[in-house]
């Protein structure tokens, strides 16, 4: 292709028609490319295929794949069969770590600069419902908080616990990880119980992606840090919890006294679980009963239709 384009472009220094494109090194898929004439050897300004960030200094085009990659839960295995595919070089395990520690500060600062606005909402609704809170440095909220893994069941390495102020929205979250790439790394070059992993471990606790173990209890453990942080990071305490019918989280919550010996946190039942949990009930008497009784289950007039279930479910609701 490159011949073709300065088939006829002249050297300045030998003036033959000889220049073409050689690739003069690679970091990731950012390709450094000079200008060189076959003849006389003279190479001319080289650069990189793929512009810089101003902060960074890391190539955008890098960046892009790596962050490609992440959004469809894939890592750099995945991303060296795509290269493989396509027949290009594929970007290094080290140089895809690299970019990836670089995701996570990046993300970090995201977070809280999304958390920090959140909050400032939630406080301004609160205020304006009542004006006495704007001089109050702590303010009590009415959440609904929930957590969920990844996947379902107990295989999943990822999970997740959300605080949500029922008012206005998301206040704050915890991605709880039992898995950690660069330990899987190490724990292969260096094995897992030397000395030298130990050192290794040693000093890269705080940035481990590591940080729960087990899966029962993940939705409890991530409440605890969510209401354990609130008052320092929030300014809130989270005072009313609107349950999902599962009182756990909530009498764990309590247990520890998160807030204090005197403090206790209460909850609200949510009526669309409730309602859910009363169709769901219906529907199993009518599934135990309906061969014992005719007027529990079929088309007969008068009987418990799934169209009635609903219909004294909205009820429900709608009375509340």
């Amino acid at each position: 292709m490159w011949l073709s384009l300065l088939k006829e472009v002249s050297c300045n220094k030998c003036e033959s028609k000889t220049l073409n494109v050689h690739v003069k090194g690679s970091y990731g898929f950012s390709h450094n490319i000079a200008m060189i004439c076959e003849t006389c050897q003279h190479q001319y300004n080289s650069t990189f295929r793929s512009e810089r960030e101003v902060s960074s200094r890391k190539f955008d085009v890098n960046n892009t794949f790596v962050k490609a990659f992440l959004s469809i839960g894939k890592g750099h295995a995945a991303l060296e069969t795509f290269s493989m595919l396509l027949g290009i070089p594929a970007m290094d395990s080290r140089t895809f770590s690299n970019f990836l520690s670089d995701l996570v500060i990046k993300n970090k600062d995201f977070k809280k600069q999304v958390l920090d606005l959140s909050r400032d909402v939630v406080r301004g609704k609160y205020i304006d419902c009542d004006s006495s809170l704007e001089n109050e440095e702590v303010i009590d909220v009415c959440v609904s908080y929930d957590g969920a893994w990844q996947k379902r069941g107990h295989t999943s390495l990822h999970g997740i616990g959300i605080v949500i102020d029922i008012l206005t929205g998301l206040i704050d979250f915890e991605v709880l990880s039992k898995y950690c790439q660069y330990c899987v790394n190490s724990e292969g070059m260096l094995g897992k119980n030397t000395p030298e992993f130990r050192i290794w471990h040693d000093s890269h606790k705080k940035d481990c992606q590591k940080n729960f173990n087990g899966s029962n209890s993940m939705e409890i453990n991530d409440a605890a840090i969510l209401w354990k942080r609130s008052v320092k990071e929030a300014k809130m305490r989270y005072m009313t919890l609107l349950s999902d019918g599962d009182g756990k989280t909530h009498q764990h919550l309590n247990e520890i006294q998160v807030y204090g010996k005197n403090v206790t946190i209460m909850k609200e039942e949510c009526i669309n679980h409730v309602a859910k949990r009363v169709g769901t009930g219906l529907r199993n008497v009518v599934q135990d009963w309906k061969k014992k009784v005719s007027l529990w289950g079929g088309k007969k007039r008068g009987s418990l239709k799934d169209e009635t279930i609903k219909k004294l479910q909205s009820f429900f609701i709608e009375k509340q």
